[in-house]
C-alpha cells in the first residue's frame, strides 16, 4: 500500500484542492477504508486497487463515501502516471459508483477527465433548504438518485456562500445526499 497526498489544481505544494490517494495491494473492507479517511482528515481520500486495465476507484470523506469526486480523481490519475504505474500515453480508466471513469494525459501535460453528465431539473422542493441554508437561491436544482436526492443551489454573490451558517439538524433530516 502506498499513501499520497496531492494538490489537485495547482502547480505548486499548499495550493489547489488536497486530497489523499491510496493505492491498495490488495481489496480493504468499507471500514478501513472509512477509518483511513479519517485519519487523514482531508475532503476527499481515493482508494485505487487495479483489476487488470482498471482501477476501482472509491473515495471517503472523513465521514462518509461519495460516490463521486473529481479533485480526488485528478489526483489519482496524476499519481498512477507520476509513479509509472501508467504509461504516459496510457488512459486511466476507473471504475466507480458512478460508473466508468477516464483520464487521459495530453501533450501538454494537463490531464483531461471524462465524466458522466448529470441532467438537473429545477425543482420547488426547497422548504428545507430554505430553511437550513435561511438564503433565498434564484436557482434551485434537484438530481436524484437511488440514494438520495443531490442539489445545487445557485445565489447572488459569494459573499452569501461564504457567510453560510447551515442548520445541519435539518438536512441530517432530508433527503439530500449532496448540495452544491
Amino acid at each position: 500500500m502506498k499513501i499520497f497526498q496531492v494538490d489537485a489544481f495547482a502547480n505548486e505544494a499548499f495550493q489547489g484542492n488536497p486530497a489523499t490517494v491510496c493505492i491498495l495491494d490488495n481489496v480493504k473492507p468499507d471500514s478501513w477504508m472509512q477509518s483511513l479517511a479519517d485519519e487523514m482528515n482531508l475532503s476527499e481520500t481515493a482508494f485505487l486497487f487495479r483489476d487488470n486495465k482498471v482501477f476501482d476507484l472509491r473515495w471517503f470523506t472523513p465521514k462518509t463515501e461519495v460516490s463521486l469526486c473529481g479533485h480526488a480523481t485528478l489526483a489519482s490519475a496524476h499519481i498512477l502516471w507520476e509513479e509509472k504505474i501508467l504509461k504516459e500515453n496510457e488512459d486511466a480508466i476507473f471504475s466507480t459508483k458512478s460508473g466508468l471513469l477516464k483520464a487521459n494525459k495530453r501533450a501538454d501535460s494537463w490531464i483531461e477527465l471524462d465524466f458522466p453528465a448529470r441532467f438537473i431539473v429545477q425543482t420547488e422542493n426547497r422548504k428545507f433548504l430554505d430553511e437550513a441554508f435561511d438564503i433565498n437561491p434564484s436557482y434551485v436544482g434537484q438530481f436524484s438518485t437511488p440514494n438520495g436526492n443531490l442539489y445545487l443551489l445557485e445565489v447572488q454573490d459569494e459573499e452569501i456562500v461564504k457567510e453560510l451558517n447551515p442548520k445541519f439538524e435539518i438536512l441530517e433530516k432530508s433527503d439530500a445526499k449532496e448540495i452544491i
